[in-house]
């Protein structure tokens, strides 16, 4: 009795871990590799945690001319802040930011410059 007892509990032991096993695999399988299409800017972006001055060394731009695509009226402190920090404090939108990290991607791409 305590054999076939054992048996059952292992058979459903087996049965619950196959099962769960199963599923993992199919979630796995859902999850798709990121293309250049389905990559997107968005709030929680790396550009956003980023500087301006780290973005003028990764896009080849003065940091002006990133000012300047971003419509900020740069103050000394502002070169030093993140993307996400000087959207907060010149009252931007998250849509309005997007656009200027967007733009300085393409003007940097039309004109050749340094992407990596």
């Amino acid at each position: 009795m305590k054999i076939a007892f054992s048996l059952l509990i292992i058979i459903i032991l087996v049965f619950a871990t196959l099962k769960q096993s199963i599923r993992l695999h199919n979630s796995i399988e859902r999850v798709q590799l990121p293309t250049q299409q389905s990559r997107q800017l968005s709030e929680f972006g790396i550009y956003n945690w980023m500087t301006v001055g780290e973005l003028s060394k990764k896009f080849s731009e003065t940091e002006e001319k990133i000012f300047e695509l971003l419509r900020i009226t740069p103050e000394p402190e502002d070169y030093k802040l993140s993307i996400i920090k000087l959207r907060k404090k010149y009252n931007k939108s998250p849509d309005e930011m997007l656009k200027g990290l967007m733009s300085i991607i393409d003007d940097t791409s039309q004109n050749g410059g340094k992407h990596e």
